[in-house]
């Protein structure tokens, strides 16, 4: 988990923390599932889109990713549940209690609030089968796929992470 903390962190310096979440989110998705095709859209386009029923959708489950949920968020997951989906909000570590109650109370417990940093990485470790060797690999995989995603609806190049060496040679 500390290394999403570490990534989520040094965006939060460049106010680029909601972005970097959102293509976090869409890279891991696309890695657990790679026979669908997770939709890639620019952070802002996600944004102000209410043709999607979430930042992500996978089976029957909306997606929603925010570094700072709204109104108008809770709003579009009592959509979500009233449509028949299941319903996944996903935020910051620091902001999760407060997110949790706010459902809880004017939603429905049938939401799943997790950390964004829990959420990718369990996945993680998951798909590393929790073998460190392969976790390094695993997170290689998904920056590379973070950058892929990015570069193909970003125009900010600032958004792209570089992948450290020692995690490369894992990756191969």
């Amino acid at each position: 988990m500390q290394f999403v903390i570490e990534l989520l962190d040094a965006a939060k310096s460049g106010k680029r923390c909601a972005p970097v979440a959102h293509h976090l989110v869409g890279a891991i998705l696309q890695l657990r599932f790679p026979n669908l095709v997770v939709s890639n859209h620019s952070y802002s386009t996600a944004d102000q889109s209410h043709s999607m029923p979430g930042d992500f959708y996978v089976g029957d489950t909306a997606v929603h990713v925010t570094v700072s949920p709204s109104p108008s968020h809770y709003q579009r997951i009592d959509e979500n549940l009233v449509d028949g989906l299941r319903v996944y909000l996903l935020v910051p570590e620091s902001l999760l209690l407060g997110a949790r109650q706010n459902v809880r109370e004017e939603i429905s417990a049938r939401v799943s609030v997790v950390s964004i940093e829990s959420f990718v990485s369990q996945n993680i470790d998951e798909m590393s089968t929790f073998s460190e060797s392969a976790r390094r690999g695993e997170i290689a995989r998904l920056l590379t796929e973070y950058n892929r995603r990015c570069s193909e609806v970003e125009m900010d190049p600032s958004l792209l992470i570089e992948i450290p060496q020692a995690l490369k040679n894992k990756a191969s």
